[in-house]
């Protein structure tokens, strides 16, 4: 009776312990990303040490490119009959970097904000600045100057490709 003990035991431990010994890392399954199908063009002005939100929805699991394709300042019209008058003040092209942030939508004490799931300070520039994938919901695009870098009001152009 004992030898069978033991052998009940000893036949226990091994189904025990190859069990452990398995790989249980999960396989993952590819899941394919659909490639932009559709552009949408956000433009605005920007204040010194201020923010922008725009939104946008992403119906099926994509890919999601966002670029700030123009920042400049904001033209002044020359107005002689103003007193005193007022020069005209062409806009110029602003080349500080500001912050370009992808997220999603939080309400918070001092209202909306875009939260933070990719953030880059850039430049405007005719490639994305940011590159991304993301599952089918409503997000955000936020454009800001946190670092107080602008030397007056900017008008200002983004770009959001996604499907």
């Amino acid at each position: 009776m004992s030898r069978l003990s033991s052998l009940t035991v000893a036949a226990l431990l091994a189904v025990a312990s190859a069990s452990c010994n398995k790989d249980v890392t999960p396989v993952p399954v590819p899941t394919p990303v659909a490639p932009p199908t559709t552009t949408e063009n956000y433009s605005g002005t920007l204040y010194v040490l201020g923010s922008n939100i725009h939104f946008f929805q992403v119906k099926i699991p994509s890919e999601v490119d966002v670029t700030l394709t123009a920042v400049a300042t904001v033209a002044v019209p020359a107005d002689p009959t103003a007193d005193p008058p007022v020069v005209a003040v062409p806009s110029v092209p602003v080349t500080v970097p500001l912050t370009l942030t992808v997220g999603q939508s939080t309400l918070t004490t001092i209202g909306v904000q875009c939260s933070n799931l990719m953030s880059v300070s850039t430049t405007a520039g005719s490639a994305p600045q940011l590159k991304g994938q993301a599952l089918a919901g409503t997000y955000c695009v936020s454009i800001s100057d946190p670092n107080d870098v602008l030397p007056s009001s900017v008008s200002y152009a983004i770009t959001v490709s996604h499907s």
